[in-house]
């Protein structure tokens, strides 16, 4: 066979096979008082080896346990065997889901139950799911009941759910009950899937303010990182000294979610000033990374937070830069104290050793890493390729699926795809330093000095790449 001929034919045939993928179907029924999950599961064409929960201790919530008239099935720890069943075997069984209801306080003492699942302790999954097979997911709920969860929802009207290829040991959380849920558009193809409590203070404005988040990460990118995102709103009443959204962070199990726990008795403007938003949002731009290289993911987000907040208006682009100037020396007084430390040994000792130091070291050494990176980018396509289309063509090619990426393994894709060799030398550069890295000449290649006066302590030249980047 020629060579061309071949080639298209191996094509043909990871089409066709691509589109008769395998999908389990499991139909899941809540009951009345959220307490419990029937499911039934068939398979589509040979059973997995194995299903698994996160935990064996969800054996213990087994109300019925799993039967099927197809084959056995053992229970192994956290395990069940299915490799034995016929093709196209169905199984069923019920569990009790009640010690995920989230507590009541007395401003949810009204509601009805809600259960809040942050460990996969009830739903038995395929083991391995890859491109042979996908697993869709059909609820019948109460009728007075919503669900929020990271999973993609091809059609909205329904609850019917695809999980894709992300693991949910990346973590994930899952609503059922009593909450309100509301679909938020950024564009066509893309939408905010967000839920709150139905006693919510200034539920609209907080919705449109996490909407207005999104588009600036759209506008940045030239296209939203994702198809969906799932946002879960908590309410703290009293106001903390940290401000609006006093604590968040993303998940990436199943799909993207991102939690902010928010106090509503701020101002909607203090929100909108805020960066939590924008640094939870922008870590959707990197695929997983593996711990040692947290620096890169906590980077960008430490970076973009104020480039999204400048471009969007909500903070000046002199404030942007003396927020980033000033992160830099909380970096560089961070370094200090961990003593010829490299940044991957504080990467990975952050867990075990100690945060002191460590995470604004994390932080803002990323951060100054994209920085860098992005001059360089400008710099070199004469302002034709900035940070932002390199992420974008990132974004299309690798942020999906369940790989673990390794630093200068990202750092050299990322410079396959601007042409330029800039990422993985300052990889490099960055992650062996036991220093935190030199920045002000970063700073005149920008066009911004810093100065003492506190009336105007940064200066922005005209047509500068400082101006250009916040713009």
């Amino acid at each position: 066979m020629p060579f061309k001929l071949f080639i298209f034919t191996f094509f043909i045939s990871a089409l066709i096979f691509k589109a008769h993928a395998g999908v389990h179907q499991y139909q899941v029924t809540i009951d009345e008082n959220i307490e419990n999950a029937n499911v039934e599961i068939c398979f589509d064409g040979k059973a997995p080896e194995y299903l698994a929960i996160a935990n064996k201790s969800g054996n213990q919530d087994l109300v019925l346990f799993p039967q099927s008239k197809q084959g056995p099935i053992e229970i192994q720890g956290r395990y069940w065997k299915t490799k034995k069943l016929s093709k196209n075997a169905c199984l069923s069984y019920q569990v009790n889901i009640k010690r995920h209801h989230a507590k009541r306080s007395k401003q949810s003492a009204d509601r009805k139950n809600i259960a809040f699942i942050e460990e996969n302790t009830w739903l038995w999954l395929p083991e391995l799911i890859n491109q042979k097979y996908d697993v869709q997911l059909s609820f019948k709920l109460p009728l007075w009941a919503e669900i929020s969860a990271p999973w993609l929802q091809p059609d909205l009207s329904k609850y019917e759910y695809r999980l894709g290829s992300q693991p949910q040991e990346w973590g994930y959380t899952l609503l059922i009950g009593d909450f309100n849920r509301q679909v938020s558009q950024i564009d066509q193809g893309h939408h905010l899937d967000i839920a709150s409590a139905r006693h919510l203070e200034k539920r609209q404005p907080i919705i449109q303010w996490l909407t207005d988040v999104g588009k600036g990460l759209n506008n940045y990118l030239g296209d939203y990182p994702a198809k969906r995102t799932q946002i879960i709103v908590i309410a703290k009443q009293q106001k903390a000294n940290r401000g609006p959204v006093p604590w968040s962070y993303l998940t990436r199990g199943n799909g993207f979610g991102i939690r902010f726990v928010v106090v509503p008795s701020y101002d909607i403007e203090d929100f909108y000033s805020d960066w939590n938003a924008t640094h939870e949002f922008s870590h959707q731009l990197l695929p997983k990374i593996r711990y040692d290289d947290i620096w890169l993911s906590e980077g960008l987000s430490s970076y973009l937070q104020f480039v999204l907040l400048s471009q969007s208006g909500k903070i000046s682009q002199e404030k942007a830069w003396l927020k980033i100037h000033k992160g830099f020396q909380r970096g560089e007084k961070g370094t200090k104290k961990l003593k010829n430390e490299t940044l991957s040994a504080s990467s990975r000792k952050r867990k075990s050793k100690g945060r002191s130091g460590r995470t604004m070291r994390i932080y803002w050494s990323g951060a100054l890493y994209f920085l860098k990176a992005d001059v360089a980018l400008r710099e070199a396509s004469g302002g034709k390729q900035g940070l932002n289309d390199v992420l974008l063509k990132l974004n299309r090619c690798c942020i999906e699926g369940s790989k673990v990426w390794v630093g200068e393994e990202l750092a050299s894709k990322l410079d396959e795809l601007s042409g330029v060799a800039v990422f993985r030398q300052l990889y490099q550069e960055f992650s062996n330093a036991t220093h935190f890295p030199e920045y002000q000449s970063t700073f005149e290649q920008l066009g911004v000095s810093f100065a003492s006066d506190e009336k105007q302590p940064v200066q922005i030249k005209e047509n500068s790449l400082a101006k250009i980047i916040m713009q």
